[in-house]
């Protein structure tokens, strides 16, 4: 029985060139074949530009593509960006979709949206990170990716997460470098001695998303810090425990 997917590379200027793959698109097949075998743009360039195939395998030359036997309208198609594309295919028959994003990840989605409106796209998992661990629930991943040339995260979805739990971020510090943080905005995480004294000096959603600048606690420095929505390359949920104590509720967390 068919798996169908998506397979695409995403380009400098944020647009998505694709192609249909019709079987075995399951991350177990394909999401492993990419990431072992054409984890690189040059040979993922190679593996779509003839277009549409029934099914992926180690060696260009031996997928089996529609062109090869005469079909039309099997060529690769390109979205201006990945929300484009995530809506074009929010109601297609494919079940994964997977892109090789402009820094050379291949990420992977089940179709999962995220977003309001005309900013509606697709969930994404790390496809190394399915494969390491299979419980991975990649509906309720926060991984978007950068639709034109920058990382975009919607303020209010990040905003929101935050303030109800804590959320694993990985931002672009200002030297360039990537650097992750455990944060949070949740009244009953952050210490009574960090609470900020008023609520005059927060801003708004608006002007959160205006200046690109959300304060938020970090449980992994224990103090407050500035994040950037237009750093940010992912977010996420991460498990959380809460160990009773000497009758208190303690915070249970691995931050490795």
């Amino acid at each position: 029985m068919s798996t169908r997917s998506m397979i695409g590379i995403q380009n400098a200027d944020g647009t998505v060139k694709t192609v249909y793959c019709h079987y075995d698109g399951y991350p177990e097949h394909n999401g492993k074949m990419l990431l072992n075998h054409y984890n690189d743009k040059k040979l993922t360039e190679n593996l779509i530009k003839k277009g549409d195939f029934s099914f992926l395998a180690e060696n260009i030359s031996d997928v089996e593509y529609y062109a090869d036997r005469g079909d039309d309208d099997v060529e690769p198609v390109t979205y201006k960006n990945v929300t484009e594309f995530s809506q074009n295919m929010e109601d297609s028959w494919c079940e994964y979709f997977y892109i090789l994003d402009a820094a050379g990840k291949w990420y992977v989605s089940n179709g999962e949206m995220f977003g309001e409106g005309e900013n509606r796209t697709f969930k994404f998992a790390l496809v190394e990170d399915v494969l390491a661990d299979p419980s991975i629930d990649i509906s309720k991943s926060a991984v978007i990716i950068d639709c034109e040339g920058k990382k975009i995260t919607e303020v209010k979805e990040f905003v929101g997460s935050v303030r109800n739990s804590i959320v694993k971020v990985e931002f672009e510090k200002s030297d360039g470098s990537l650097t992750e943080r455990y944060v949070t905005l949740a009244p009953f995480l952050i210490p009574s001695d960090k609470k900020p004294k008023s609520d005059e000096s927060q801003m708004t959603l608006e002007e959160m998303s205006e200046k690109d600048f959300v304060r938020v606690f970090s449980l992994t420095d224990n103090g407050w810090r500035t994040v950037k929505p237009s750093k940010i390359k992912s977010y996420s949920m991460p498990e959380v425990e809460f160990a009773n104590k000497d009758g208190k509720f303690v915070l249970s967390l691995d931050m490795e």
